[in-house]
């Protein structure tokens, strides 16, 4: 059994926010996914980037909005982003007061990029 904390304390500068790296972190051997927590204070954007894997986010708290490629959309709590391989991404709080909270789950892909 891995158990992680989910404390600000663990929560270091990485993508122009603070994230926490979740799994792996030991344990590696089990999956061949990876998955960590992210904040983002308001104002606060990530930094633009691409990667040769597939990846989630699941907004937990906050208002936002994702970028992928050219296409903009507003995300809040109970939303799900799908980010094919390949495509450059940030996400934004749009919000004044709350950070905006999110879940980031990838994998490697079997298919390469994908454009949607």
């Amino acid at each position: 059994m891995l158990i992680r904390p989910m404390a600000d304390a663990d929560l270091v500068e990485a993508y122009g926010i603070r994230y926490q790296q979740l799994y792996p972190g030991g344990g590696e051997d089990l999956a061949p996914w990876g998955f960590g927590r992210a904040v983002v204070e308001p104002g606060g954007v990530t930094d633009p980037h691409a990667h040769d894997e597939n990846e989630v986010f699941l907004i937990l708290e906050g208002a936002g909005e994702m970028t992928i490629g050219e296409e903009r959309r507003p995300i809040g709590p109970d939303t799900a982003v799908f980010i094919p391989a390949g495509n450059p991404h940030f996400i934004r709080n749009t919000g004044d007061s709350e950070r905006l909270t999110f879940l980031s789950i990838y994998w490697p892909t079997a298919h390469g990029r994908i454009d949607l």
